[in-house]
């Protein structure tokens, strides 16, 4: 007996198994951008694997504003030679480029030339940006200036004479500026100084000093028609590190014993507020994602960073988070008008040493998601490439609705969906409960908790006030032999309670009672932390 072949049928069930694997490779690929520009329309060259995977700044990505993006990145020229040029100097040039949105048109472009492979550029906010070329700080706004014919016009910032820039930081804001510099090493100055500079006796060379680093603070005044910096404070520390601060005043971490932390915020005015505590195998680092939200990353039985939480001025953990598998180079990126943030991760194969070469084979992706701080709730997650230890590559835009990242060698843009009503609430009843901005001077209290991540902080009170071209005050600080890289949103590593600190995790912890808030006497606070 013979069977009716159905034709129609068959080509069905020969088509499904081809649908179902369309769609399986649609799902791998994950979201898809709403708008990709290729970078070879803007002139981009092939990087260097070798400088990225050593951490240089190479490519950066950053939103003027909603419709306009700032692209940046190396390129291949002749170098003309500069007379008595440090030999420590990298030089290189780096084009810069307006694009607009939706078009991908270029609007204006220029070339910088640098001297280093460090940190070169940050955002500041209302279409200002502030660019370091080796130790000098100049600011320029090409939305402003298009019409003017000279787009990327820089205009005198700050100025670190015979000081080498190692660390500068931004609050989520942009309000609030930190520069840390030490003292030029004689292989670091021009030539000409170099050689009168080593020529001096062996035991004529100064005593190491404790407190290498200066740090200086600086409140960003962003009203008028041209950017200021104004001096706030200054002090001493033993290397570079970040600070937990807004335009109101520092957060410090309290060891309460039995790997149970806690945070203070401490004003500038004196007052502290008692905020939530943490659990954590290792110290916890907070980290600012606007005025009145932080993230804290910790760990769980390791000393790497696995877990991390979303708290607010309140004295509320508000969430908290697993961060899976082993990554290196975290990398945040603001929105604080939305109550947004972008976090990157590059993830590895194995474990990886701080001090571990970073090879292809031991890196697998660099993810990025994109969080609401309020609720820890997770509204996208792509991958960029090439990966990019320094980070920059990629941005949020200033009201949180868009998301641009480098990726396959082109930038691509991520529409975000608006704040649902409870965010819009939540986010209005954060900052109508956040400390208000206060214009007194940057201090740390004696208990040495705003410190640095690599150490105290005390005062500096010789630094001198910021002027169109400021120059940290000098200082007899052990000259570095190599410049380190300057840095703005990079989360520090986490570190493990010490033996000195606590044995067993509980060695003289500082208890308290449930998180309050409250405000202390208005007697003014000790300004001079103690060394250890």
């Amino acid at each position: 007996m013979r069977v009716p072949i159905h034709f129609a049928l068959l080509r069905k069930l020969i088509g499904l198994p081809l649908m179902l694997s369309a769609a399986l490779a649609f799902a791998a690929r994950g979201p898809q951008p709403d708008l990709r520009i290729p970078l070879d329309s803007l002139g981009f060259q092939t990087l260097t694997q070798d400088f990225l995977l050593q951490g240089s700044s190479m490519l950066t990505l950053g939103f003027a504003d909603k419709n306009h993006l700032l692209v940046t990145f190396e390129i291949h020229t002749l170098l003309k030679r500069i007379p008595n040029d440090p030999p420590t100097d990298q030089d290189r040039v780096i084009r810069a480029v307006l694009v607009e949105l939706p078009s991908g048109r270029a609007l204006a472009h220029a070339d910088w030339r640098l001297h280093d492979r460090g940190q070169y550029l940050w955002n500041l906010g209302q279409g200002q940006f502030l660019l370091r070329i080796r130790d000098t700080l100049t600011t320029f706004a090409p939305l402003a200036n298009l019409n003017s014919g000279d787009a990327f016009q820089q205009r005198p910032f700050l100025e670190a004479v015979g000081r080498r820039i190692g660390a500068v930081q931004l609050t989520p804001e942009a309000d609030v500026l930190t520069v840390e510099t030490k003292a030029l090493a004689p292989a670091e100055k021009p030539v000409s100084d170099a050689v009168s500079a080593g020529s001096a006796a062996p035991d004529s060379s100064p005593e190491p000093d404790a407190a290498p680093v200066q740090v200086n603070f600086y409140r960003i005044d962003n009203t008028g028609s041209s950017i200021r910096a104004l001096y706030a404070g200054a002090g001493r520390a033993r290397s570079f590190g970040s600070f937990a601060i807004t335009n109101a005043g520092y957060l410090q971490v309290l060891d309460q014993g039995h790997q149970h932390w806690a945070f203070n915020f401490d004003t500038f005015g004196g007052q502290v507020w008692e905020l939530s505590p943490f659990d954590s195998t290792c110290r916890p680092s907070p980290i600012f994602v606007s005025h009145t939200e932080f993230i804290a990353f910790g760990c769980h039985g390791a000393d790497s960073a696995q877990i991390f939480g979303g708290f607010n001025m309140r004295g509320e953990q508000t969430w908290q988070q697993g961060l899976y598998g082993s990554f290196i180079a975290p990398y945040l990126a603001f929105s604080p008008a939305s109550g947004r943030f972008a976090l990157s991760r590059i993830l590895t194969t194995t474990p990886l040493a701080d001090t571990t070469p970073l090879i292809p084979e031991t890196l697998s992706s660099q993810t990025v998601v994109v969080y609401q701080a309020g609720s820890g709730r997770q509204i996208l997650k792509v991958e960029c490439s090439p990966i990019e230890p320094a980070g920059q590559n990629l941005a949020l835009s200033p009201d949180g609705l868009s998301l641009g990242i480098i990726h396959d060698g082109a930038i691509e843009i991520y529409n975000l969906p608006a704040l649902t009503a409870k965010e819009q609430a939540d986010l209005k009843r954060d900052q109508s409960s956040s400390p208000k901005p206060a214009e007194l001077p940057v201090r740390f209290a004696a208990s040495g908790a705003a410190q640095p991540t690599s150490g105290e902080v005390k005062d500096e009170p010789a630094a001198q006030p910021a002027t169109a071209a400021a120059t940290p005050a000098p200082s007899t600080a052990q000259p570095a032999t190599t410049p380190a890289p300057a840095t703005q949103t990079q989360p520090p590593a986490a570190q493990p309670a010490t033996a000195a600190e606590n044995a067993s995790g509980d060695q003289q912890p500082e208890h308290r009672k449930p998180p309050t808030l409250y405000t202390l006497p208005t007697d003014p606070p000790h300004n001079q932390p103690q060394e250890k």
